[in-house]
Protein backbone atom coordinates (compact mmCIF):
# COMPACT_ATOMS: atom_id res chain seq x y z
CA UNK A 1 0.00 0.00 0.00
CA UNK A 2 3.13 2.55 0.90
CA UNK A 3 5.61 1.43 -1.45
CA UNK A 4 4.77 4.14 -4.10
CA UNK A 5 4.85 6.24 -1.38
CA UNK A 6 8.25 4.97 0.00
CA UNK A 7 10.01 5.67 -2.64
CA UNK A 8 8.61 9.41 -2.99
CA UNK A 9 9.91 10.02 0.43
CA UNK A 10 12.81 8.22 0.30
CA UNK A 11 14.45 10.91 -1.46
CA UNK A 12 13.88 14.01 0.76
CA UNK A 13 14.54 11.93 4.33
CA UNK A 14 17.84 12.52 5.96
CA UNK A 15 19.61 10.70 9.14
CA UNK A 16 20.87 13.70 11.36
CA UNK A 17 23.11 14.26 14.64
CA UNK A 18 23.89 17.18 16.33
CA UNK A 19 27.31 17.30 18.19
CA UNK A 20 28.81 18.99 21.36
CA UNK A 21 32.25 18.84 23.45
CA UNK A 22 31.48 19.31 27.01
CA UNK A 23 35.02 19.17 28.38
CA UNK A 24 36.52 15.83 27.12
CA UNK A 25 33.44 14.54 26.35
CA UNK A 26 31.28 14.42 22.85
CA UNK A 27 27.62 14.63 23.09
CA UNK A 28 25.38 13.47 20.22
CA UNK A 29 21.78 13.38 19.23
CA UNK A 30 20.53 11.61 16.31
CA UNK A 31 17.22 10.71 14.29
CA UNK A 32 15.44 12.04 11.40
CA UNK A 33 14.93 14.57 9.29
CA UNK A 34 13.63 16.08 5.82
CA UNK A 35 13.63 18.62 3.50
CA UNK A 36 10.41 20.94 2.80
CA UNK A 37 12.07 23.76 0.79
CA UNK A 38 15.30 23.71 -1.40
CA UNK A 39 18.17 23.51 1.23
CA UNK A 40 16.09 23.66 4.08
CA UNK A 41 15.56 20.19 6.59
CA UNK A 42 12.70 20.42 9.58
CA UNK A 43 13.47 18.61 12.26
CA UNK A 44 12.48 17.74 16.08
CA UNK A 45 13.82 20.95 18.71
CA UNK A 46 14.97 18.50 21.18
CA UNK A 47 17.41 16.40 18.72
CA UNK A 48 18.82 19.67 18.71
CA UNK A 49 20.35 20.03 21.91
CA UNK A 50 22.80 18.24 24.18
CA UNK A 51 20.68 14.83 25.42
CA UNK A 52 18.01 15.85 23.31
CA UNK A 53 16.69 18.02 25.82
CA UNK A 54 14.99 20.88 25.32
CA UNK A 55 16.32 23.05 28.45
CA UNK A 56 20.28 22.10 28.34
CA UNK A 57 22.41 23.77 25.79
CA UNK A 58 21.90 23.52 22.26
CA UNK A 59 24.62 21.55 19.96
CA UNK A 60 27.33 23.43 18.56
CA UNK A 61 27.39 21.31 15.28
CA UNK A 62 25.12 19.77 12.79
CA UNK A 63 25.53 16.62 9.55
CA UNK A 64 22.65 15.12 7.76
CA UNK A 65 22.85 12.36 5.08
CA UNK A 66 20.38 11.93 2.59
CA UNK A 67 19.09 8.10 2.61
CA UNK A 68 19.97 7.77 -1.19
CA UNK A 69 23.33 9.04 -0.40
CA UNK A 70 24.18 6.68 3.11
CA UNK A 71 27.99 5.88 2.13
CA UNK A 72 28.87 9.07 1.37
CA UNK A 73 29.97 12.17 3.16
CA UNK A 74 27.82 13.77 5.34
CA UNK A 75 26.95 16.99 4.68
CA UNK A 76 27.31 19.85 7.20
CA UNK A 77 23.35 21.71 8.27
CA UNK A 78 23.43 24.96 9.57
CA UNK A 79 20.50 25.36 12.69
CA UNK A 80 18.21 28.42 11.60
CA UNK A 81 15.50 28.00 14.10
CA UNK A 82 13.44 26.25 16.56
CA UNK A 83 10.49 26.26 18.40
CA UNK A 84 10.45 24.19 21.98
CA UNK A 85 7.20 24.50 22.78
CA UNK A 86 5.83 23.23 19.72
CA UNK A 87 9.32 20.96 19.11
CA UNK A 88 10.31 22.26 15.40
CA UNK A 89 13.54 22.96 14.49
CA UNK A 90 14.81 24.00 10.91
CA UNK A 91 18.41 23.78 9.34
CA UNK A 92 19.62 24.53 6.14
CA UNK A 93 22.22 22.65 3.99
CA UNK A 94 24.57 24.91 2.02
CA UNK A 95 24.71 22.99 -1.23
CA UNK A 96 22.53 19.58 -1.16
CA UNK A 97 23.10 16.90 -3.35
CA UNK A 98 19.47 17.11 -3.74
CA UNK A 99 16.42 19.58 -3.61
CA UNK A 100 13.75 16.81 -3.50
CA UNK A 101 10.97 17.91 -0.72
CA UNK A 102 7.83 16.42 0.95
CA UNK A 103 4.55 18.07 0.00
CA UNK A 104 2.74 19.09 3.52
CA UNK A 105 -0.64 17.97 4.13
CA UNK A 106 -1.98 20.94 5.82
CA UNK A 107 -5.66 19.91 6.14
CA UNK A 108 -6.77 17.96 9.11
CA UNK A 109 -6.50 14.01 8.43
CA UNK A 110 -9.50 12.67 9.10
CA UNK A 111 -9.65 9.79 12.39
CA UNK A 112 -8.75 6.40 11.02
CA UNK A 113 -6.70 6.86 7.76
CA UNK A 114 -3.77 4.82 7.26
CA UNK A 115 -0.25 6.63 7.15
CA UNK A 116 3.15 5.39 7.17
CA UNK A 117 6.82 6.79 8.60
CA UNK A 118 9.65 6.20 6.83
CA UNK A 119 13.38 7.31 8.82
CA UNK A 120 16.12 6.02 10.77
CA UNK A 121 14.76 5.23 14.24
CA UNK A 122 17.55 2.82 16.29
CA UNK A 123 20.60 5.21 14.67
CA UNK A 124 24.07 4.91 16.52
CA UNK A 125 27.31 6.92 16.28
CA UNK A 126 30.44 5.39 17.01
CA UNK A 127 33.77 7.67 17.64
CA UNK A 128 37.16 6.38 16.47
CA UNK A 129 40.85 7.37 16.05
CA UNK A 130 39.65 7.27 12.19
CA UNK A 131 36.54 9.58 12.60
CA UNK A 132 33.14 8.98 13.63
CA UNK A 133 30.82 6.52 11.92
CA UNK A 134 27.04 7.15 11.52
CA UNK A 135 25.00 4.24 11.46
CA UNK A 136 21.33 4.46 9.70
CA UNK A 137 18.91 1.71 8.73
CA UNK A 138 16.06 2.78 6.57
CA UNK A 139 12.88 1.33 8.53
CA UNK A 140 9.13 2.26 7.61
CA UNK A 141 6.64 1.94 10.20
CA UNK A 142 2.62 1.81 9.63
CA UNK A 143 -0.12 2.77 11.52
CA UNK A 144 -3.53 4.76 11.73
CA UNK A 145 -4.38 7.88 12.89
CA UNK A 146 -5.91 7.45 16.05
CA UNK A 147 -6.95 10.92 17.23
CA UNK A 148 -6.25 14.75 17.15
CA UNK A 149 -5.61 16.25 20.66
CA UNK A 150 -4.52 19.56 22.11
CA UNK A 151 -2.81 19.63 25.27
CA UNK A 152 0.40 17.40 25.35
CA UNK A 153 2.48 18.05 28.20
CA UNK A 154 0.01 20.32 30.07
CA UNK A 155 0.48 23.04 27.15
CA UNK A 156 -2.25 23.86 24.55
CA UNK A 157 -0.60 22.03 21.11
CA UNK A 158 -1.94 20.12 18.48
CA UNK A 159 -1.07 16.69 18.04
CA UNK A 160 -1.98 13.98 16.05
CA UNK A 161 -1.71 10.50 17.50
CA UNK A 162 -1.11 6.98 16.35
CA UNK A 163 -2.23 3.37 17.34
CA UNK A 164 0.94 1.51 17.16
CA UNK A 165 4.44 0.96 18.87
CA UNK A 166 7.42 2.77 17.63
CA UNK A 167 10.87 1.71 17.09
CA UNK A 168 12.68 4.03 19.52
CA UNK A 169 14.24 7.22 18.02
CA UNK A 170 11.38 7.98 15.44
CA UNK A 171 12.11 11.49 16.22
CA UNK A 172 11.95 13.60 13.50
CA UNK A 173 10.49 10.65 10.73
CA UNK A 174 7.53 11.98 8.63
CA UNK A 175 4.27 10.57 8.94
CA UNK A 176 2.80 10.23 5.48
CA UNK A 177 -0.35 8.83 3.57
CA UNK A 178 -0.74 6.45 1.16
CA UNK A 179 0.04 9.32 -1.76
CA UNK A 180 3.50 10.29 0.06
CA UNK A 181 1.54 13.97 1.04
CA UNK A 182 3.16 14.28 5.15
CA UNK A 183 0.72 14.85 7.60
CA UNK A 184 3.08 15.63 10.29
CA UNK A 185 6.81 14.77 12.06
CA UNK A 186 6.85 12.05 14.77
CA UNK A 187 7.38 14.28 18.14
CA UNK A 188 8.09 10.85 20.65
CA UNK A 189 5.70 8.12 22.09
CA UNK A 190 3.45 8.09 24.92
CA UNK A 191 3.74 4.24 26.87
CA UNK A 192 1.96 2.97 29.38
CA UNK A 193 2.33 -0.58 31.20
CA UNK A 194 -0.84 -2.19 32.23
CA UNK A 195 -1.89 -5.35 33.79
CA UNK A 196 -4.91 -7.13 33.13
CA UNK A 197 -5.93 -10.54 33.89
CA UNK A 198 -2.37 -11.34 35.05
CA UNK A 199 -1.36 -10.52 31.39
CA UNK A 200 0.92 -7.08 30.94
CA UNK A 201 0.80 -5.16 28.09
CA UNK A 202 2.36 -1.93 26.96
CA UNK A 203 0.41 0.56 25.44
CA UNK A 204 1.87 3.03 23.64
CA UNK A 205 0.45 5.83 21.12
CA UNK A 206 2.71 7.93 18.93
CA UNK A 207 2.62 11.87 18.86
CA UNK A 208 3.27 13.93 15.63
CA UNK A 209 3.84 17.64 15.16
CA UNK A 210 1.14 18.69 12.73
CA UNK A 211 2.16 19.71 8.96
CA UNK A 212 0.36 22.71 9.20
CA UNK A 213 1.97 24.14 12.12
CA UNK A 214 5.80 23.16 10.20
CA UNK A 215 4.49 24.94 7.41
CA UNK A 216 3.29 28.17 9.52
CA UNK A 217 6.80 27.74 11.64
CA UNK A 218 8.68 27.87 8.38
CA UNK A 219 6.64 30.55 6.57
CA UNK A 220 7.44 32.93 9.77
CA UNK A 221 11.32 32.54 9.63
CA UNK A 222 11.39 33.23 5.86
CA UNK A 223 11.42 29.85 4.23
CA UNK A 224 8.91 29.77 0.99
CA UNK A 225 7.08 26.72 0.31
Amino acid sequence: MFASACNQIRETIYGVNGLSKIGSTINASNGTAFMIAPQILVTVAHLCHVDSDVTKTRHQLFAAIRSPDIGQSMETATFLAEDTQKDIALLQLAMPRSNACVTLETNRVPTGTPCGALGFPLPSLVFSPTGRAFNLTERFQSASISAYSTGHGGVPIGRYETDSFSYKGSSGCPGFLDDARVFGMCAGCATEQTTTQNLEALISIAVWVPALDIRDFARANGVEL
